[in-house]
């Protein structure tokens, strides 16, 4: 049972001790903004890859963020191991064995809602390992000094809208190693995607919480719990703080704006140090990253300066510090460079770093690069020139320019540098001439002329001599100019034509500017001159008339009406009249213009017959236009004619040939009326007739009418009827209405009808009658008996005797009954109406 035991925590410290070996170098985290909520996570872990174990070397990670105003954690993620790669050396050849660093990349995509993620306070991402690397000199105990990897980020909204962020892209890593007392330094400078401004700082590197037996290694039994800040601080040992975390003269140090790192070491030793990079935007921190990082310090070979020097080219005095070399710019304008070491078989490199300018017209010639003293020659120095371009010229000022030598000693290089000050004046050249084949600068010319002279541009020095034209307060190719520009060696002539026309007069004063310029070294030197060309143009108003003697006509419809009008021009310029409605097209009230035009006269007729659409009493106003083609054409001229339509009208006037307009009728009594209608205006009649709520045929009425201008005439025609007695009155209208340009409301005549229709009671048969051809009521008749009495209509009548015999029998309202061929007595008879009987007796008598 013991040696199971033994055996078992054996097997437990083998695994703890592959978890907690030394191992960490430094790291530092970065975030990535990708899309809407989405970033890319990443930790760069330097790995010492002599004194570290490999079993430390972690295939995944989990890390950690936490809320900065609460410590609560947000979210865990855990991160593979995606790539791992060597930090390079600045010099290969200065590498040491006990100095081999692997970068290891872990990294993940995460996301960060606005929801979750937007406490103004921000946040920071953790990941705590133990343990560091055992041999570090300025810490206490580093086998057992853990690492805290710590970066803050701000929340990913403020103030309701997105805030879109990335962390800075830190430095690239160290990989060179310092020597003693000799000035070390190392761009730690990061780059920000946002253009957010950096601040570097040096820190107390983070120890944080976890230790040689709870490392926070993914192969430990028990899994270590996330813990918030803050962090534990690495201890220093005696003489070491954040403000000297490598003793030397100077100590470490880092310059808050461009992070470059910079110390003189004293001691040797492997150091840890901490830097800061603080993230502002707006003047405002939005985040931060910490980098720990260690530095081999060794006891290295000296390394002596390279050496530089300078003189002008054709002296023999070298350049002194301040001195200000003034170069003739008619000379060489080259310095000699020369470059030496004193260490043998040492690479030097020169090189050209303007300070105050921009210009790269200059060239470094000869030898820039090589070995001093190489297999045993006798090159202790390297020779090159420097020569600037023939216009390059100092502007007046005095220039700057670095002249470095470098060499390629460990374990970084040395240089030299001469501080170059140095004038160079422009080369002389004297400015083009520019002259004209006239004296005259101011040209008064008129349609038709022809101005023409010739443009010379001259170079004294031999120079490319350009000729231009152009025009100052006009485009040039508006007008019919010919001019070339030319450009040619030392002289250049150019004639120019202008062939003044009518374009020409219509502006007051042209200004055409002639150059000629010459360009030396990339300057371009100009001569002007300016000439003035004045068109001089005079132009006479046309004038336009007509033949009416009065320009306010007065017209009644259908009045005919006719005016000419005409054109005339002293200048002989081209006219064209034209007519239009003001406020109306001409072709809507039937007016018609025509017109001819010709060199200095037009002439043109308007024709019209008043209508009636005209006379709305509106003012009717058409204005004639002249219109000349000249130059610089003069306003139109215009001409209107004013019509008032005038329409008199009087009342139409209805008669009829009845002396009263109420009638009594029998039922079947005709009827016939004569209606008259009479305008003495003249204007056209319609007469119509119409039943005062019923339709004239119903009633068997009829009119007929015959209209006419200023006449009108119709007959009315009805047989009294039943329809028409069984209404109290019935009324007829009759209409006269008048076509004028203002017609009058339709004149009205109304008649009243009254029908009667007869009685059956109104006829009383006789009841005696004497046949005996005395002439005398000699028949039994009925005389006058109507057909119709509207509510019953005759069929018959029959006469019986007194035993009931019919003796007689008629369907004619009209009968006569002689008695013949019966005896004297009392007869019986039965009148028929359909509807109803009437009954009676007849006597005959003697």
């Amino acid at each position: 049972m013991p040696k199971r035991i033994l055996l078992l925590l054996l097997c437990s410290f083998l695994v703890l001790s592959k978890a907690w070996a030394t191992h960490i170098v430094g790291g530092e985290f970065e975030l990535q903004y990708l899309q809407r909520s989405e970033y890319r996570l990443t930790l760069n872990l330097y790995f010492d890859d002599v004194n570290g174990s490999p079993g430390a070397l972690d295939p995944y990670i989990t890390v950690n963020i936490f809320q900065k105003s609460s410590n609560r954690l947000m979210q865990s993620k855990v991160m593979p191991l995606r790539e791992q790669s060597f930090v390079p050396y600045t010099n290969i050849d200065c590498t040491v064995g006990s100095l081999r660093t692997r970068k290891l990349v872990y990294n993940e995509q995460i996301t960060l809602p606005a929801s979750q993620y937007s406490n103004p306070a921000g946040y920071y991402v953790t990941w705590e390992r133990c343990c560091r690397n055992r041999t570090i000199s300025n810490i206490v105990s580093p086998e057992n000094a853990a690492q805290t990897f710590y970066m803050e980020f701000p929340a990913v909204v403020r103030d309701g809208q997105p805030f879109i962020n990335s962390s800075p892209r830190l430095f690239p890593p160290l990989s060179d190693y310092a020597c003693i007392n000799e000035l070390f330094y190392f761009d730690f400078d990061g780059t920000d995607p946002d253009g957010d401004s950096l601040v570097y700082d040096m820190v107390t590197p983070l120890n944080g919480f976890t230790s040689a037996l709870n490392p926070n290694a993914p192969s430990q039994q028990y899994p270590y719990t996330p813990r918030s800040g803050p962090y534990p601080e690495i201890g220093w040992l005696p003489g070491y703080s954040k403000d000297t975390q490598i003793k030397g003269n100077p100590a470490m140090n880092i310059n808050a704006r461009t992070g470059q790192l910079t110390m003189r070491p004293q001691n040797k030793g492997l150091y840890v140090f901490g830097v800061r990079c603080q993230e502002f935007r707006n003047g405002v921190k939005i985040g931060e990253v910490r980098r720990d990082f260690q530095v081999l310090v060794l006891d290295c070979q000296i390394n002596a300066s390279p050496q530089v020097m300078a003189l002008e080219q054709g002296q023999n005095v070298f350049y002194q510090a301040n001195q200000v070399l003034r170069l003739d710019p008619a000379g060489s304008r080259c310095i000699e460079v020369l470059f030496t070491d004193p260490d043998l078989q040492e690479f030097v490199q020169l090189r050209a770093q303007p300070v105050n300018f921009d210009s790269q017209d200059y060239t470094l010639n000869g030898v820039t690069s090589g070995t001093i003293n190489q297999d045993g020659t006798s090159s202790d120095t390297l020779r090159a020139t420097l020569c600037f371009d023939e216009c390059f010229d100092t502007g007046g000022k005095v220039y700057q320019m670095d002249l470095i030598v470098k060499d390629d000693g460990c374990s970084l290089p040395r240089q030299d540098t001469v501080h170059l000050n140095f004038v160079i004046n422009p080369v002389p050249d004297a400015p083009p001439a520019l002259a004209l084949s006239t004296p005259k600068r101011v040209f008064e010319v008129q349609q038709g002329d022809v101005l023409n002279f010739d443009v010379t541009g001259t170079d004294s020095d031999g120079q490319d001599v350009t000729l231009t034209a152009k025009g100052l307060n006009f485009d040039l190719a508006s007008q019919p100019v010919t001019f070339e520009n030319q450009t040619k060696p030392a002289e250049v002539t150019s004639p120019f034509l202008w062939q003044i026309d009518c374009s020409t007069v219509q502006q007051e004063s042209y200004q055409v500017e002639f150059t000629a310029s010459s360009v030396v070294c990339g300057k371009t030197i100009e001569k002007k001159e300016v000439v003035e060309v004045r068109p001089i143009y005079k132009n006479n108003v046309p004038s336009i008339s007509t033949d009416q003697q009065v320009l306010v006509i007065n017209l009644e419809p259908g009045q005919p009406y006719e005016a000419k009008v005409f054109g005339k021009d002293i200048d002989l310029d081209a006219l064209a009249l034209s007519a239009a409605g003001n406020g109306f097209n001409l072709g809507d009230l039937g007016m018609d213009f025509t017109s001819t035009g010709g060199q200095g006269s037009a002439e043109g007729l308007f024709r019209w017959v008043a209508t009636c659409n005209a006379a709305t009493g509106n003012v009717i106003r058409v204005n004639f236009n002249l219109k000349e083609d000249a130059c610089v054409p003069s306003p139109d001229q215009q001409l209107v004619l004013e019509f008032h339509i005038i329409a008199p009208n009087d009342a139409p006037v209805i008669t009829t040939d009845k002396p009263v307009l109420s009638f009594d009728l029998n039922l079947n009594e005709p009827f016939e009326a004569k209606l008259f209608g009479d305008d003495i205006n003249l204007d056209p009649l319609r007469l119509r007739a119409e039943g005062d709520g019923f339709n004239l045929a119903d009633y068997g009425m009829n009119f007929t009418a015959t209209d006419g201008k200023g006449k009108a005439d119709g007959t009315f025609n009805w047989v009294a009827n039943c329809k028409a007695a069984g209404q109290e009155v019935i009324r007829v209208n009759f209409k006269l209405a008048e076509d004028a340009c203002t017609p009058f409301p339709e004149q009205v005549l109304t008649m009243e009808f009254r029908v009667t229709a007869p009685q059956l009671a109104d006829f009383l048969p006789p009841n005696i009658f004497t046949p005996n051809d005395d002439g005398l009521n000699d028949y039994f008749e009925i005389p006058g008996l109507p057909t119709d009495f509207c509510s019953a209509v005759f069929s018959n009548i029959v006469i019986y005797n007194r035993w009931g015999k019919e003796v007689f029998r008629s369907t004619n309202s009209d009968f006569k009954w002689d008695g013949k061929g019966v005896n004297v007595g009392v007869y019986f008879y039965v009148i028929d109406f359909g509807t109803s009987k009437y009954k009676g007796s007849i006597t005959i008598a003697e």
